[in-house]
């Protein structure tokens, strides 16, 4: 198996953007120097009308921010290139991932300009030949050295994606509550076990879930397997290194069965949605969540979240294993591009490529959506604080991406099923672990 990347740095990076430095961009907003926007017209020339497409997957709440800021990119883009419609169009992103993009793609039809994931979906999509390289643009617009990580969206040498933002995971805590009761967040397994049942005592819902997007579950045994068995414990799945059977995959799942058994989890954690998760912990009911930084756009805002000045954040907590101080980071979501384009849906590509990927939005989408920029920032006045929280609690930490970059898609599918029905008691941990290693070998065998 192609080792996809050792993101060593990169909590330096994340850290690095939160101080003011002379890095980055080499004028005042960021904006490469070198590069090409959209054809002029010239005098007299009849101006060609064209559309085109851009699907993105901020549809929540929380992600309006992000979608102003995109229809203000857009215009932006449409001001430097005569004739150019972009159309856009919100997808749900779990619909986007799993149903939509892949048959597009199988049909050689995809998006002219997408929201997307790096890791295997950009691997997959690469191989199908409808996916742009992006290599060439890259360097034509000064992006290589600005954007602090490529590797998710790299296949063979290739960049075909460009990330806006990265992510770090971990929990999330109510400080207030914890205050009250006189918590400190835990370091050890057995401290957070007695964190837990200190909060469900008092009242609490100690770790806020809903499982019936089985991806939200599936962040918390993925990450204690890594921090048991080393940051990467999920390379080796395709190569056979690692088995979903191994003693440390087995305790990592048992592990979270153990919290789901004793209470600790939402109760009826199956009837709800992530995002009503998100909004238990927001609004107090819950007093942990686990997420990623993206949650941060509505943990964040004072608007949505009644913990937004009492937000705190630890990592999973060391476990003894060989994964101990690593941290789940990342640059996996960005903006990719259908190989299939004409020369002014060439010139259009590059013109929003160009325009977005300046200093002034990352920095709009940081202060507005908490996002972690993909890019360095010169300039961090006015970030939460719950921002360089975060990255202090990664610094100094080996990374990971998440394991669903790692492994086929079907893996991913495979995995959401089986933990749904542990949750609901209709199998075990070993027996779901064991099917999931003969999913694994069967999907290794097709490469």
């Amino acid at each position: 198996m192609k080792k996809r990347w050792p993101i060593a740095g990169l909590t330096i990076l994340l850290s690095v953007m939160l101080a003011i430095s002379g890095c980055g961009s080499s004028n005042n907003d960021g904006a490469p120097e070198q590069g090409t926007g959209g054809k002029q017209e010239q005098p007299g020339e009849k101006v060609k009308e064209f559309e085109m497409s851009l699907r993105h997957t901020f549809i929540n709440e929380a992600d309006q921010s992000r979608v102003a800021m995109l229809n203000d990119v857009i215009q932006e883009v449409e001001k430097q290139v005569p004739g150019l419609k972009i159309v856009t169009e919100g997808v749900d992103v779990v619909v986007n991932r799993s149903t939509k993009l892949k048959a597009e793609f199988a049909a050689g039809t995809p998006p002219k300009m997408f929201y997307n994931f790096g890791g295997s979906d950009t691997e997959n999509y690469a191989k199908t030949g409808h996916l742009l390289d992006l290599t060439p643009i890259v360097e034509e617009l000064g992006l290589k050295d600005k954007i602090q990580d490529f590797s998710e969206f790299t296949v063979d040498g290739k960049i075909y994606g460009i990330p806006d933002n990265g992510y770090i995971e971990g929990f999330f805590y109510n400080k207030k509550i914890f205050e009250e009761l006189n918590l400190t967040p835990p370091t050890t397994w057995e401290e957070f076990l007695a964190m837990c049942e200190t909060l469900k005592s008092n009242g609490y819902t100690p770790l806020a879930l809903g499982a019936a997007e089985a991806w939200s579950i599936n962040m918390i045994p993925t990450n204690f397997a890594a921090t048991l068995g080393g940051a990467d414990f999920f390379r080796g799945l395709k190569t056979g290194e690692t088995k979903w059977t191994d003693p440390e995959m087995v305790e990592a799942f048992k592990r979270v069965k153990e919290l789901l058994d004793k209470g600790y989890y939402t109760e009826n954690t199956l009837g709800f949605k992530h995002s009503e998760a998100q909004a238990q912990f927001s609004s107090g009911k819950a007093a942990i969540i686990f997420d990623g930084t993206w949650g941060l756009n509505t943990y964040a805002n004072k608007d949505r979240s009644v913990v937004a000045n009492d937000l705190g954040f630890f990592k999973v907590p060391n476990f003894g294993g060989k994964g101990d101080n690593t941290i789940n980071a990342s640059f996996s979501t960005g903006y990719a591009f259908s190989s299939h384009l004409d020369d002014n849906e060439m010139e259009a590509v590059k013109a929003f490529i160009k325009e977005y990927y300046q200093e002034k939005w990352q920095k709009r989408q940081l202060l507005e959506s908490n996002r972690f920029p993909s890019m360095v920032l010169t300039d961090t006045e006015g970030v939460e604080p719950i921002i360089k929280e975060v990255s202090d609690a990664a610094q100094g930490m080996a990374t990971f991406p998440a394991f669903d970059a790692l492994v086929q898609p079907k893996i991913k599918t495979d995995l959401e099923a089986g933990m749904q029905q542990v949750v609901g008691n209709k199998t075990s941990v070993e027996k779901m672990l064991e099917n999931m290693q003969s999913f694994q070998e069967r999907e290794n065998n097709k490469e």
